[in-house]
């Protein structure tokens, strides 16, 4: 994989969670701290019709179905990631293999490069 492109793929499990018609979207939510491009990394499931009239979203290539926000992109270059779900409570979750502080990383320029452990 080259350093500006990225693979984003679902797990078995995570697939499953998904009802008929609904794709994983990777949104970035905005923080106002101190920093203007601050953010962190939330994992939901959203129909997809929904998710495509989203203008702040794109969906991703791949047999999965899964959408990113625009603002995302720029710190998913050159890495693999890999969503998972589980049930938690009667509950769908989704959880990314990033680093829990990614969005603060990411904000600050201090994500481990691609391939690291923790990257």
């Amino acid at each position: 994989m080259d350093r500006h492109s990225f693979d984003v793929r679902l797990t078995p499990e995570a697939r499953d969670l998904l009802r008929p018609g609904e794709a994983v979207v990777l949104d970035w939510h905005r923080l106002a701290v101190c920093c203007a491009g601050a953010g962190e990394v939330g994992l939901y499931a959203m129909p997809e019709e929904v998710a495509r009239r989203r203008k702040g979203l794109v969906r991703l290539r791949g047999e999965d179905r899964v959408f990113a926000a625009r603002a995302v992109f720029p710190h998913l270059a050159g890495r693999r990631v890999i969503i998972d779900g589980r049930r938690w409570l009667g509950l769908r979750r989704f959880k990314a293999d990033l680093p829990g502080d990614f969005g603060l990383r990411a904000a600050l320029g201090r994500l481990p490069g691609p391939g690291s452990p923790a990257g």
